[in-house]
């Protein structure tokens, strides 16, 4: 849970499956080329994101208990492109669970108990699919198998929505603002083991890093589990040891 929490609110962004109820679909005027255009425009003026090739940063995610305090934990991530990642999380400043990445394998590691797994098939393929969504030099046609783009009128106001299919007929909804081209909300469904991951994200706040546009505080919903996902640093084109990117040996 903590691996897709992570990814989907940064991959800075998630109980819903597809369209709200309340959304209006007409005809966009924007091809899907056009809109990732001003997308760019918006957020990275400069082009200094989408030239980087490597990045850094951490988040504090937050979990919201009826009768205790919040939980809250830190995660690091480092990630060089196109697929090489390392994603920690943190308590009390010390490591207790890593998500690594090569670009062909993936491992999971609990520090506590010294336990290494692989990650493989559907599993490694929906973290390939969900880091790729942090980097905008992809681009949405290069990431999803379909993209389709619409106007859209809800409650919240008017965007443009790009309704996109990946592998093994995951859904992401995407929810762009109409008059600035803010990423404003993800959501969709994921297929994960039997079952199905179902998420809402919604960005309440950027901040500036570096130049760059990024989401600061995200709201998500994972099959019911509230968490807030906020940036408190991020870094471009860091210098990362390769060895970040193998797991840790116990």
């Amino acid at each position: 849970m903590k691996m897709f929490c992570y990814l989907a609110g940064l991959f800075c962004v998630l109980i819903m499956s597809g369209c709200a109820s309340s959304d209006v679909l007409t005809v966009s005027d924007l091809t899907v080329e056009e809109l990732e255009s001003k997308m760019a425009a918006k957020v990275d003026a400069s082009g200094n994101y989408r030239k980087s090739k490597s990045f850094i940063f951490r988040q504090t995610i937050k979990t919201p208990q009826f009768l205790d305090d919040d939980i809250e934990n830190m995660v690091e991530t480092k990630m060089v492109l196109p697929d090489k990642f390392r994603i920690t999380t943190l308590q009390d400043n010390e490591p207790v669970q890593i998500i690594c990445s090569n670009g062909s394998k993936a491992w999971l590691a609990d520090t506590a108990s010294k336990k290494l797994r692989n990650i493989e098939g559907e599993k490694l393929q929906q973290l390939l699919t969900l880091s790729k969504l942090a980097i905008p030099a992809f681009g949405y046609r290069n990431i999803f198998k379909k993209v389709e783009i619409f106007r859209c009128s809800n409650d919240d106001g008017e965007f443009y929505l790009l309704k996109c299919v990946g592998n093994n007929e995951n859904t992401f909804n995407i929810y762009v603002d109409a008059s600035d081209f803010l990423l404003r909300r993800m959501s969709g469904r994921m297929k994960l083991g039997v079952g199905h991951l179902e998420y809402d994200s919604r960005i309440k706040s950027y901040g500036l890093y570096n130049g760059v546009m990024i989401p600061k505080v995200t709201e998500t919903r994972q099959n019911g589990l509230k968490q807030v996902v906020e940036v408190i640093s991020y870094e471009l084109d860091p210098v990362i040891n390769q060895l970040e990117f193998l797991p840790p040996v116990f």
